[in-house]
């Protein structure tokens, strides 16, 4: 009867031993293949330029480029710009942004979703639409501060999504540089 016990205790602990290899083989491999790693390059941008400008409104734009320097593909299912201009601050002009896929522009405002191989990246394109309160764009824009520009984006790969964050500035500077071209 001992050794009957005894021969199950060692079945036993070998299965666990053979378990817990294959659980650390399987970690070790998972650890190699990587994750995703989305960057949006926001000092890399273009400068925001004149897309179209008529008496009451202009449009700017600036390209934003991004990168995944992860190991595994990722895709980008959700992104879009908050620009952040309180009316207390400056109350001249109504804003609209919103961003696309530069590869692949969309004019609805609907980001569609991006594969992103590793080691490549693409280009996201920002579009700031400025309406005047009083009917002229020109005068109404004298005064405007510098507007920080947050991008939101959904990322998901190999594990989880997630939610990652950059910030860009639209300086005075920059606007009156591109309202003169």
């Amino acid at each position: 009867m001992d050794m009957y016990f005894y021969t199950l205790v060692n079945i036993i602990v070998t299965i666990v031993f053979i378990v817990a290899v294959l659980f650390v083989a399987f970690r070790i491999f998972v650890w190699k293949q990587g994750n995703e790693e989305i960057v949006m390059l926001p000092k890399r941008r273009t400068q925001f330029e004149v897309e179209d400008i008529s008496f009451n409104q202009v449009t700017l734009v600036s390209d934003i480029p991004f990168v995944n320097k992860g190991r595994q593909n990722g895709t980008i299912m959700d992104l879009y710009p908050r620009h952040l201009l309180p009316q207390e601050q400056f109350d001249q002009v109504s804003i609209t942004s919103w961003t696309t896929d530069a590869a692949e522009e969309r004019h609805d405002g609907y980001w569609k979703s991006v594969i992103i191989e590793p080691r490549k990246g693409g280009t996201v394109r920002l579009r700031l639409i400025l309406n005047a309160k009083t009917g002229n764009i020109r005068k109404d824009l004298v005064g405007f501060p510098d507007m920080n520009i947050d991008i939101v984006y959904q990322v998901v790969g190999r594990s989880d999504w997630h939610i990652s964050k950059n910030r860009l500035i639209l300086t005075a500077e920059e606007l009156q540089h591109a309202m003169r071209q």
